[in-house]
């Protein structure tokens, strides 16, 4: 909410100043400490001249000595408008959904479903990503430890107090499967702590599609804006 809208009286040009300090792309904030000066500094002749700030351009000085390419994707409002639309209705009904995003090779798929990121900042959600390499075919489960480490990742970015509840959470989801699931994300003993090791499996269990502790965990980090708790399968 701008400033101007939370407390009465704040200038509507010094309220605009704080929202694009906040803008949630990097191209739309300032780009340089001079621009935000500038800007200030004119806030502050007016205020001081007549008491109050009338409207103007902002960043009419904010000029970087560097290019800048925007993070900005044209031509795909529709699909990223579909993709938020189902993200919402999850987050409303509580329920699961599968979305495909097909089409060849270099068209921008990752780029639209990247575009979700920038819905499911904290506290809504973690945004968990894994791409199939064709050249990764010979490593089993490349695709999902690759996700699962940007997860984990994420985590180890909290501190200790914050890392407590999901510790607990993925002990005990993962329960004796933590080694197998730390065999395909070495990161995840950095917040489960050295797991027992497992015993070896016969050749028919090795080759099965997923090992056991795979799905669980998943179910050991599903949060929505509150400390995550194991789900039964």
């Amino acid at each position: 909410m701008p400033p101007n809208e939370r407390v009465a009286g704040v200038p509507g040009p010094l309220s605009a100043i704080v929202m694009k300090l906040l803008a949630k792309t990097a191209e739309d904030r300032y780009q340089t400490a001079a621009g935000v000066e500038a800007d200030l500094r004119r806030g502050l002749a007016e205020w001081e001249s007549h008491g109050q700030i009338d409207p103007f351009l902002l960043g009419a000085y904010d000029l970087s000595d560097r290019l800048l390419i925007p993070e900005k994707l044209y031509g795909r409002k529709r699909e990223i408008g579909a993709l938020i639309a189902v993200f919402d209705r999850v987050v409303a009904q509580g329920t699961t959904e599968l979305v495909l995003v097909s089409g060849y090779a270099g068209i921008g798929k990752s780029s639209v479903v990247n575009e979700l990121h920038k819905v499911l900042v904290p506290p809504r959600g973690l945004f968990a990503s894994g791409k199939f390499d064709q050249y990764k075919r010979d490593i089993p489960y490349a695709t999902l430890g690759q996700a699962f480490q940007s997860i984990v990742r994420s985590l180890l970015s909290q501190s200790e107090a914050e890392l407590g509840p999901w510790r607990n959470a993925l002990r005990e989801a993962l329960g004796p499967n933590g080694q197998l699931i730390a065999n395909l994300v070495p990161e995840l003993e950095l917040v489960i702590g050295k797991q027992p090791p497992v015993a070896d499996l016969p050749p028919q269990d090795a080759q099965k599609p997923l090992p056991a502790g795979v799905p669980a965990l998943p179910r050991g980090v599903r949060a929505q804006g509150a400390p995550p708790r194991p789900v039964p399968r």
